[in-house]
């Protein structure tokens, strides 16, 4: 392993303030809490024309990226409900998927040909999957339909707009404030309105999350045979929310009537969720779970500091920006639920009062076997150099790490983060991401723990699998 410092990383320090309309500004503003600042990108470039806007917010996670396209407009003020509504659709609807659709195209055309800045000098700095790969989300935001959409529909309405699947492209004309496909059957997009957009990235608030509810709510929509009407985007989340897989797997939709070719879900699912005392709980239980979204900005900030070091593989094809992409994405990876698991088990590590120099934890999730997280606090040696403190931490994470792979059946991929406990007057993190690929021979194992036993790591209690 080889330690290196970090060169800048082309991340705007400013990019959290940008965007061209107040709405472009609220919807960065609320993406980036769920996405994180690594991730998210506002108002990114191509090259055409000198510099052309691709789409108003861009994250690219993995093999999944997400194209937002906001539009705010007047709910026009005339009496025919109907042409009201198309005027309006046109205007926010139809303008934002057509641009999505495009900018999707772009992608998969021109990968290398995004950029951050209108100049296009700064070329977007994640890589994009290649095209076997890749997942492209089109999510359109809209406002300025509320008011009317309550007024429509009376009887103490929301205001968010319908989901019905039976109505395509100019279908949506005649059917105000409801929503089917903007782009046809074989194109989904999102359509999210100024309430559903705050609702979906406040209870979905990583990127996991979220776009696992993305990916399953496109199969869940798209069922053969099988056309929606569904009150509201929220109520969809509701019936979502409230059926968690086993063994923190996230959530999934219930099963689809087999003797029903339409499924209807009213409006009041999502109300009295929030109003229930599961969600009251669900909320306190997960309150922890934030600390592990600040440590991944920390990092991210000493990152754009040019004051975060990374410990990588000797690989030549890896950069430090990819080795600090690959390990701050596998922790962003991670679900609320999961989250709070691991931030639990940190926080209770790094308060632990035992007398003993160092303390070890390995995690192992049961929705993600092969990969395993290894948290060490080791304390401060006042006698030596704190420079010399560090390297004798991080020599260790890499030693636990590799340990880890010797000692636990089927893991190919380790996490270790490395701190002070918490009492300590000064607090840093070492991090590291270990991909194993292949099997090792018993030869290679035996000398791995003699190594390790060497090193005073490998426990006699321990066994080699």
């Amino acid at each position: 392993m080889v330690m290196d410092h970090a060169p800048s990383i082309e991340l705007d320090e400013n990019n959290t303030e940008i965007g061209a309309t107040e709405s472009e500004r609220y919807l960065s503003k609320l993406a980036r809490k769920t996405f994180l600042n690594f991730w998210s990108y506002s108002n990114p470039y191509t090259d055409e024309n000198k510099g052309s806007e691709l789409c108003d917010f861009m994250v690219v996670f993995g093999n999944d990226i997400l194209l937002f396209s906001d539009k705010h407009c007047k709910y026009p003020e005339i009496k025919s409900n109907e042409t009201a509504w198309y005027r309006w659709y046109r205007s926010a609807i139809n303008k934002s998927v057509r641009q999505l659709s495009g900018a999707a195209s772009f992608i998969k055309k021109f990968p290398n040909r995004i950029f951050i800045d209108p100049e296009c000098t700064k070329p977007f700095p994640i890589p994009i999957p290649p095209s076997e790969k890749l997942k492209i989300h089109l999510i359109a935001v809209t406002r300025g339909s509320a008011e009317a959409c309550a007024k429509y529909f009376g009887g103490g309405s929301s205001s968010s707009l319908v989901i019905n699947t039976e109505i395509e492209e100019k279908g949506h004309k005649e059917n105000p404030f409801m929503i089917g496909w903007p782009l046809g059957r074989n194109k989904f997009v999102h359509v999210l309105d100024e309430l559903t957009l705050d609702i979906l990235l406040k209870e979905l608030d990583t990127a996991s999350d979220f776009v696992n509810y993305l990916t399953k709510k496109e199969k869940y929509l798209s069922a053969k045979d099988t056309d929606f009407f569904i009150c509201g985007e929220e109520e969809l989340l509701a019936h979502y929310l409230m059926h968690p897989l086993e063994d923190h797997q996230g959530f999934s939709f219930p099963p689809l009537p087999t003797n029903n070719k339409r499924v209807f879900i009213e409006e009041g699912a999502w109300r009295n969720f929030c109003g229930s005392d599961a969600y009251s709980s669900w909320k306190k239980f997960n309150e922890i779970s934030y600390e592990w979204d600040r440590l991944i900005e920390s990092q991210i900030s000493h990152i754009k500091q040019d004051s975060a070091a990374v410990l990588k593989n000797s690989d030549v094809l890896i950069n430090d920006i990819q080795a600090h992409e690959l390990v701050l994405r596998s922790m962003a990876d991670e679900g609320r639920a999961t989250r709070q698991v691991l931030a639990s088990n940190y926080h209770q590590i790094r308060n632990n009062k035992t007398t003993d120099k160092r303390i070890v934890r390995t995690i192992i999730i049961p929705n993600r076997p092969n990969r395993a997280y290894i948290l060490l606090i080791l304390k401060f040696d006042h006698e030596v150099e704190y420079y010399e403190y560090r390297d004798i931490r991080r020599a260790l994470l890499v030693g636990f790490c590799r340990a880890c792979r010797l000692r636990v059946e089927g893991i190919d991929e380790v996490i270790g983060i490395a701190s002070e406990q918490f009492d300590c007057s000064l607090i840093t993190q070492d991090f590291i991401r270990m991909n194993f690929e292949g099997e090792l021979t018993q030869e290679e194992k035996e000398n791995e723990v003699e190594a390790l036993r060497s090193a005073g790591i490998w426990k006699e209690s321990w066994t080699c699998i």
